[in-house]
């Protein structure tokens, strides 16, 4: 059961950052002129990992402690129905992974004029000659 407090730890932490991360943007977002795509991504993706991991981390607490974490005698079960809330509450984890790839798909596609052009590469390439590899 020791792997589980690791990984749960280690998951906390991640999350924690990424929220902070996320966060930050936010509040820097307007004056430095980061794209707003960017940060409505960023936010999501903070959100639905923080409750995936706030879901995961309460079941291992529960695992841990066994029958009794589904008594009063712990808070793990008022955890248990509070973060089952908390991924249902300002948008599901189903419409933030809309939003995620919505978002990235946008700022992919915003950028594709700067990208190389493979078809133009080929252009001068001669296609009537066979290239034999030996």
């Amino acid at each position: 059961m020791s792997f589980k407090v690791a990984d749960s730890i280690t998951q906390l932490d991640a999350a924690r950052m990424l929220v902070y991360g996320a966060a930050r943007t936010v509040d820097v977002a307007p004056p430095s002129g980061h794209d707003p795509r960017q940060t409505r991504r960023l936010v999501s993706e903070a959100k639905k990992f923080a409750t995936d991991t706030a879901w995961e981390v309460v079941n291992h607490a529960m695992q841990i402690l066994g029958g009794i974490g589904y008594t009063n005698v712990y808070p793990v079960e008022r955890l248990l129905r509070d973060t089952r809330l908390i991924m249902i509450w300002t948008g599901t984890n189903e419409i933030m992974d809309l939003i995620i790839q919505h978002e990235y798909f946008k700022d992919l596609l915003s950028r594709r004029g700067a990208a190389r052009d493979v078809e133009e590469d080929a252009a001068e390439a001669d296609l009537t000659a066979e290239k034999v590899y030996e």
